[in-house]
């Protein structure tokens, strides 16, 4: 399996000068953190972010007395960086990520703002159906804040054994909603189940067709943030 998330980030640097700046602050096991780049081009960087940390396990033992073990843990978390589309993308990321986003922007002085993201999951869906080139089936929709009657809402998960969207069409039936998440079931040339989400995150279930869709669901996204912000 394996989880993106993506986040809106507008560079003040072009990415060459931003890899020199997060060459800076390498990691090293005296400072703690910090980057290490994998891969640069003009248009886009690959890095990872690393933390160093330092924890004590305490264990009692049979008869009562305490032990304690210094441990120590290395906190990964695989980053690209853009100057197209929402500008930041991070690859199967630990809970928490505050720690990378203070340090990239301390990068670059502060002059950039990281921000969550918003889109309608079926309109990612559209243009991702469109650039992979397979069939893909819905068999599961989240609505969330669906109005039932003013002031009352729900929230509903769909699930079939085959595509839902035509149920979820009916039961929202131009109520205010918002579809949370969806789930997609790969038929060819791909096979296996791809989750999207409206917070601009994707789980791809099956860690060996990721790299084939990892594209075609970048460039989808990036379309259906600009349909969503021109969306009144």
């Amino acid at each position: 399996m394996r989880r993106f998330r993506w986040f809106y980030a507008e560079w003040p640097l072009d990415i060459r000068t931003l890899s020199k700046r997060l060459k800076l602050r390498t990691f090293s096991p005296e400072v703690g953190h910090g980057f290490i780049i994998d891969r640069v081009r003009d248009d886009f960087l690959e890095a990872k972010y690393i933390e160093q940390v330092e924890y004590t396990d305490i264990i009692i033992d049979p008869f009562g007395n305490e032990l304690n073990f210094e441990r120590i843990e290395f906190r990964q978390t695989l980053f690209r960086v853009t100057k197209d589309g929402p500008g930041l993308e991070l690859i199967d990321a630990p809970r928490s990520v505050q720690p990378l986003m203070n340090r990239l922007s301390e990068a670059v002085d502060f002059e950039v703002a990281i921000n969550s993201i918003s889109v309608n999951p079926l309109s990612w869906l559209k243009g991702f159906e469109n650039l992979c080139g397979g069939h893909l089936e819905v068999n599961s929709l989240q609505i969330g804040a669906l109005e039932i009657e003013p002031g009352i809402n729900a929230k509903i998960v769909l699930k079939g054994t085959r595509d839902v969207q035509s149920a979820s069409s009916s039961l929202t039936n131009e109520k205010k909603h918002k579809i949370e998440k969806i789930q997609l079931q790969l038929q060819q040339p791909y096979k296996g189940a791809v989750i999207l989400s409206a917070s601009g995150s994707v789980t791809i279930g099956s860690e060996s067709i990721a790299d084939q869709l990892i594209q075609p669901l970048r460039a989808s996204l990036a379309e259906a943030m600009q349909s969503h912000k021109s969306t009144p």
